[in-house]
């Protein structure tokens, strides 16, 4: 029983290694492969694939397949066909910002939050985050563009804050650091360094997935 769990351990320490191996080696960058849309899918579907292959030999095909159809669904965007998992639902109304968008932004607001939490005023605040951090402007929607800097993330603060965002994973992660701010609302320098973890975060969190290019 010892040699099989021993075994067991073995096997799972080994596909692990080799799946961290093969995932970094997938969004390796090359120098020829810039940072598109067409080769951030290969980087990608590459890295499903190893996924794939990492629960296949752990748990079995049919956990595998799973990724392996994700990642398969992911290459053949790059020769036009989009298959049904990949295509958008309809909307009823004007198409919502995305989700990594909305995460960007919950980032700023919890930034923002925590800037005014360490005392600073919402002047204050608010010109610190938009000149220490000007790369958010590219976080607003093209409805917005005409508005100051400091009005828009103001008002995706707001928004959080009153739960009127439509999107799950920027609410939760809102809450969340809010949640985080409450542990060390006490500590101004603190909350400083939160402001800048976050937002700094934002403005990697929308370049990861979506070169706009």
């Amino acid at each position: 029983m010892a040699s099989t769990a021993a075994t067991a351990k073995s096997k799972f320490i080994e596909a692990t290694k080799r799946l961290h191996r093969m995932v970094t080696q997938a969004f390796a960058p090359e120098p020829n492969d810039p940072r598109t849309p067409f080769y951030e899918r290969e980087r990608y579907a590459a890295a499903l694939m190893e996924v794939a292959q990492y629960f296949t030999s752990l748990e079995g095909r049919p956990l595998g397949q799973r990724f392996f159809e994700l990642g398969s669904a992911i290459a053949d965007l790059n020769s036009g066909i989009v298959r049904p998992l990949l295509r958008p639902e309809r909307a009823n109304n004007r198409r919502a910002d995305d989700s990594q968008l909305w995460r960007a932004r919950a980032h700023v607001s919890l930034g923002l939050e925590a800037l005014l939490r360490s005392g600073l005023t919402r002047n204050e605040a608010g010109a610190k985050l938009t000149s220490d951090f000007p790369g958010i402007a590219k976080l607003a929607s093209a409805n917005a563009k005409n508005s100051k800097l400091q009005t828009i993330v103001f008002g995706w603060r707001k928004q959080l804050r009153q739960a009127r965002v439509k999107n799950f994973e920027a609410s939760e992660l809102f809450s969340e650091g809010m949640r985080k701010i409450e542990v060390i609302a006490d500590k101004p320098h603190r909350l400083r360094q939160f402001s800048v973890q976050r937002l700094t975060e934002a403005t990697t969190v929308y370049e990861v997935l979506s070169p706009r290019s």
